[in-house]
């Protein structure tokens, strides 16, 4: 092999190895997106037990799975502050008083035993389109509270 041939050679090896590495850090980029997008959809609540029940008479009806329960209550939630925020914020006011009384009333979850522990919290990932929802809503940390609009509804 001639002088050329190597240095022809040694050129396209570099080409190939350096296309070959930046396509590892734009794959290695994407997982990481990919990664934090999960982390914004899974969220941590915290439930009372008037909550627990609320739950389990309303899948019951409603014949859904607790997750997909709660993905339903941010969606109605999100249709009905278009057009009813006062009256929707009202009820979400009524119930909070509640809701935060009742909570003090439980320990704090690090100090339960594991069974209520499992009992009073549970993650959920949210789809994409019902995370956007809830961000519009600015809800996040009170997804509870789509909970209290749905729970009204119902037993009107």
């Amino acid at each position: 092999m001639s002088r050329e041939d190597k240095v022809t050679t040694h050129s396209k090896d570099f080409l190939v190895d350096n296309a070959i590495q930046n396509r590892i850090k734009k794959v290695e980029g994407e997982k990481q997106e990919i990664q934090n997008l999960n982390l914004d959809l899974d969220i941590e609540l915290i439930y009372t037990n008037s909550e627990l029940e609320k739950i389990r008479k309303l899948t019951s009806i409603l014949r859904l799975g607790k997750e997909l329960f709660l993905e339903s209550a941010i969606s109605y939630v999100h249709f009905l502050f278009s057009e009813h925020k006062e009256s929707i914020q009202k009820i979400i006011d009524e119930e909070s008083e509640n809701y935060q009384a009742e909570l003090k009333q439980i320990s704090p979850i690090e100090n339960m035993s594991k069974k209520d522990r499992d009992r009073f919290s549970g993650k959920i990932r949210l789809s994409p389109e019902t995370s956007n929802k809830i961000e519009q809503l600015d809800m996040k940390d009170r997804i509870n509270e789509c909970l209290f609009v749905c729970w009204h509804q119902f037993t009107l």
